[in-house]
C-alpha cells in the first residue's frame, strides 16, 4: 500500500496538470506556456545574469503582448499584488523612513570605510553589498529596508550588533549564517536573543519577487 508520503509527488503533479488545463483552456496553452517560459528566464537570469536569459524573457514578453494583452496585464498586476504582500511592514517598521525610489539601485558598501544610517529603498532591480564592519554607526539603532522586483543582496554583519531581520523573496534564495534555503516564498525572520543589550542594532526588512539575499555575522 502507498504510504501517505509516496502519495505527496502524485498530488502535486496531478494539481499541476489540471491548473495547466484549465488555464490553457481559458486564456490558450499558447499563452500559459510563454508565461512558463517568461517565469523559467527570470529563475535562470537570477542565477547567472545571462544574455541568453534576457532573450528568451524578451521572446516570452513578445507574444504575451502581441496575443494576450489582458492576461499580460492580469499577471502584472498579480505580480504586483504579490510585491506589495511581500513588501508588508513588520511589527517593528514606524514609518517615519522616507522611501526613495528609482528603477535600478546599485549599492557597493564593501571596500573602504563608510557611515552607516537608516534608509528605505523602493526599486525595481537591485544590487546591493554591504559590509557593516567597516562603518561607522550614525545612530545606536539603524532600520535598513530593501524592496524590489529583481534583487541581489549580500550583508556583513559584525557579531557584536544587535540584529532582527525579515527577509523574504517569492523566487531565490534567503542565506543567514550557514543556513541557505532556495525556492518558492522563502521567508527568515531572527532577532538576536541579547538584542536589547547590544550597543549599536540594526534591523532589516529586505524582501524581493525574485532575489537572493545573504546575511553573514562575523
Amino acid at each position: 500500500m502507498m504510504t501517505r508520503a509516496a502519495k505527496f509527488p502524485y498530488a502535486l503533479l496531478f494539481i499541476a496538470t489540471g491548473l495547466y488545463l484549465a488555464i490553457g483552456a481559458f486564456a490558450g496553452f499558447g499563452a500559459v506556456n510563454a508565461a512558463l517560459v517568461l517565469g523559467l528566464g527570470l529563475y535562470r537570469y537570477r542565477l547567472d545574469r545571462s544574455r541568453l536569459s534576457v532573450v528568451v524573457m524578451a521572446a516570452a514578453l513578445f507574444v504575451l503582448v502581441i496575443h494576450h494583452v489582458v492576461l499580460l496585464a492580469a499577471c502584472l498586476l498579480l505580480a504586483a499584488g504579490i510585491y506589495f504582500w511581500l513588501s508588508r511592514k513588520p511589527a517593528w517598521e514606524t514609518g517615519a523612513l522616507d522611501a526613495a525610489h528609482r528603477m535600478v539601485l546599485s549599492l557597493r558598501l564593501d571596500e573602504r570605510p563608510w557611515v552607516l544610517k537608516s534608509m528605505h529603498h523602493l526599486h525595481a532591480v537591485g544590487e546591493v553589498r554591504m559590509d557593516l564592519s567597516l562603518a561607522v554607526p550614525e545612530e545606536k539603532e539603524t532600520v535598513i529596508v530593501l524592496k524590489g522586483v529583481l534583487g541581489d543582496a549580500d550583508l556583513t554583519i559584525p557579531e557584536d550588533y544587535g540584529l532582527e531581520i525579515d527577509a523574504s523573496v517569492l523566487i531565490g534564495q534567503v542565506g543567514f549564517g550557514q543556513a541557505l534555503d532556495g525556492g518558492f516564498q522563502q521567508r527568515v525572520c531572527w532577532r538576536s536573543p541579547d538584542y536589547d543589550r547590544k550597543e549599536y542594532k540594526v534591523k532589516l526588512q529586505l524582501s524581493y519577487l525574485v532575489g537572493d539575499i545573504r546575511i553573514r555575522a562575523i
